[in-house]
């Protein structure tokens, strides 16, 4: 028996799918559609399907293996999620109406739940109840919906399938692999907290997953440097101050001083690291304070 790895169609999520057989797995090919069932019990069905990965992921999330969607049900599927296709226009019409802030994504038939999952972004959190009830009626459907975050809804989108991005490549919310968290930790480590925020935002309006690729990297080199807002007694440049940033790429500290404002020492030319004077800690806590809503009000705009 082996496990395969997946990515389920309705929740956008990675699973590892066990108990296939030798013979099946033989035959599954990278994006084929696999019916699995769930232990999750808070599904109308136990049932749903998921797209095959060919590469391993990271996840916590299991099922069992069925079988490969194929035949009748795959016919049944394509022509259920078509009509869905169809009757999404009328949906974002009627969405748009009721719920103006909102983003209307895409629909996916889900033949196991026997339900129409219409897709949708926002930054609110809504009660549908009187707008289901009118939608069904006018439908004649179940429906179900499902509000999605910014990767997800750029993942999802049908119309972003043929975006090119960073170096000519497909959108990271494209993957099939789990989307990173990128946090502003990330981009202080890396020196980029005064860069213009809008430039490092991805097609998704959030900070670009890029961010994180050689992040690894930056925080093991960012352990040579002295922590922010120690003091330090450099070597030969015969000044000491307080750490106020450094530049991993450089090599470079930038220490603040009493004297002469803030200087860029070489990493080498660092002597030895203390705590700071009691003196400096009011004016490092109002100068960090500062710094943190400058950020704050730049990624608000």
């Amino acid at each position: 028996m082996k496990q395969i790895y997946t990515l389920d169609r309705y929740t956008n999520k990675n699973f590892l799918v066990k108990n296939v057989d030798d013979e099946t797995f033989a035959k599954l090919r990278a994006w084929d559609k696999v019916v699995y069932e769930s232990s999750d019990q808070t599904w109308t069905s136990k049932l749903s399907i998921w797209t095959y990965l060919w590469h391993e992921i990271a996840t916590d999330r299991q099922g069992n293996f069925k079988r490969i969607l194929e035949g009748e049900d795959k016919a049944y599927f394509e022509e259920q999620q078509a009509l869905a296709l169809d009757i999404f226009p009328l949906f974002k019409k009627l969405f748009k109406q009721s719920f103006p802030d909102s983003v209307p994504v895409t629909a996916r038939f889900h033949i196991y739940g026997d339900q129409i999952y219409f897709y949708f972004y926002s930054e609110e959190r809504y009660v549908f109840t009187d707008f289901v009830k009118e939608l069904r009626q006018e439908l004649g459907k179940n429906i179900f919906l499902f509000q999605i975050g910014a990767r997800d809804m750029v993942k999802l989108s049908p119309g972003t399938d043929c975006i090119a991005w960073c170096n000519g490549i497909s959108l990271c919310c494209k993957s099939s692999r789990a989307l990173p968290s990128v946090e502003i930790e990330n981009i202080v480590l890396q020196n980029l907290e005064w860069r213009d925020i809008e430039k490092l935002k991805g097609r998704c309006g959030k900070l670009k997953c890029c961010l994180i690729y050689e992040l690894e990297l930056y925080t093991d080199e960012s352990k040579k440097f002295p922590p922010k807002w120690s003091y330090v007694d450099t070597k030969s440049v015969g000044v000491c101050g307080t750490v106020f940033s450094f530049n991993i790429m450089n090599n470079e500290v930038n220490i603040r001083t009493e004297d002469s404002g803030t200087i860029r020492i070489p990493l080498a030319q660092i002597k030895s690291v203390t705590s700071k004077p009691e003196h400096d800690a009011q004016t490092d806590h109002d100068h960090k304070s500062s710094s943190a809503n400058r950020w704050v009000r730049r990624d608000k705009k």
